[in-house]
């Protein structure tokens, strides 16, 4: 029974990852009367019970309200209270030899358009030193505040959104972990929308959400936004689920590993700096067996063009225009 249980949860990640994923990439495509027809219907099937909160690992049980009171936790007044040393502090750090603050890797995903920059404090459970030297006040103050550091599952990032970045609609991996956000550097132009209530950042003033519900950031001003993102754990989690997601924090390696499995690669090494994956076998017979039979011999992909190469001869315009109109 057990077992049928682990597989009935396994099945269900499994159908939330792809309805994730084709909503995702309905709302990169800019059409987001797409993504609301795939997310009403996938709650239909009872794969979610809110279109606009689709949590890939989601705890049943859990009070689903998209925004929080920052009342409720003590040490939002804290944050509060030293927004101004932590601020001083940023002040001095960015655009300064050895800032930290570099264009995301992980969330580049999001950025349909302009250029988002984090540095990560806190991740996986512990502290990372590097970023932290840079930032010794903020993390002292940091320290001071459990429920964000070695009682959080999740991240403490120094996040910075240039003018003109539009972070797409999305929605955080699970509804056990609220989101807080210290606003640093808040110019005009700046929107930040949860579910379907569009909020602002006010300086100094924390924002509390549950980032389970899908959420997006336009930033329309003329200045560099700066905010303090800290995540703590859901206020309704019950002991023995709060124990197994600090238990779950995963480590860089382990991420590295999911990495390769989700995209069928068996192996990566760096080889005169360059990163070189190397494909499963199912992966390497299905790529074979599609170029067998095109004729084509490899493939370039630059953006949303493709280049693809034909036997000896380099790729000609036809090709590329025949890419343009086949992606």
């Amino acid at each position: 029974m057990n077992e049928s249980a682990g597989t009935r949860a396994y099945l269900m990640q499994m159908v939330r990852r792809y309805y994730g994923n084709l909503i995702d990439a309905w709302h990169y495509s800019e059409k987001p009367d797409k993504a609301w027809e795939c997310a009403e219907e996938a709650v239909r099937q009872g794969v979610w019970d809110h279109p606009m909160q689709r949590a890939r690992e989601h705890i049943p049980g859990l009070a689903a309200h998209p925004v929080h009171d920052p009342a409720q936790f003590w040490f939002t007044g804290y944050l509060e209270e030293n927004h101004p040393r932590i601020r001083a502090e940023v002040e001095q750090v960015l655009d300064a030899p050895m800032d930290p603050v570099r264009p995301t890797v992980e969330d580049r995903a999001l950025i349909r358009r302009g250029t988002w920059k984090q540095a990560h404090l806190f991740r996986d459970g512990r502290w990372q030193e590097q970023v932290c030297a840079r930032f010794p006040v903020t993390a002292g103050i940091l320290e001071q505040v459990p429920e964000v550091t070695t009682l959080s599952p999740g991240v403490i990032t120094m996040s910075r959104v240039s003018p003109g970045t539009h972070i797409m609609p999305h929605c955080g991996p699970t509804n056990a972990v609220l989101r807080i956000h210290l606003p640093l550097i808040v110019p005009a132009g700046l929107t930040l929308r949860v579910a379907g209530r569009r909020m602002r950042w006010v300086e100094g003033r924390c924002l509390v959400f549950d980032d389970s519900f899908e959420h997006e950031v336009r930033h329309e001003g003329t200045e560099d936004r700066v905010v303090l993102i800290l995540d703590t754990l859901h206020p309704g989690l019950d002991g023995d689920h709060r124990e197994r997601l600090l238990q779950r924090r995963r480590t860089f390696e382990e991420q590295m590993v999911d990495f390769l499995r989700e995209h069928g690669m068996e192996r990566v090494e760096t080889r005169d700096g360059t990163v070189v994956f190397h494909p499963n076998a199912a992966v390497r017979e299905e790529l074979a067996h599609y170029m067998a039979v095109t004729g084509v011999t490899g493939a370039e992909v630059r953006g949303d063009e493709v280049v693809w190469h034909r036997g000896d001869r380099p790729a000609s315009p036809a090709d590329t225009a025949e890419a343009s109109a086949w992606g």
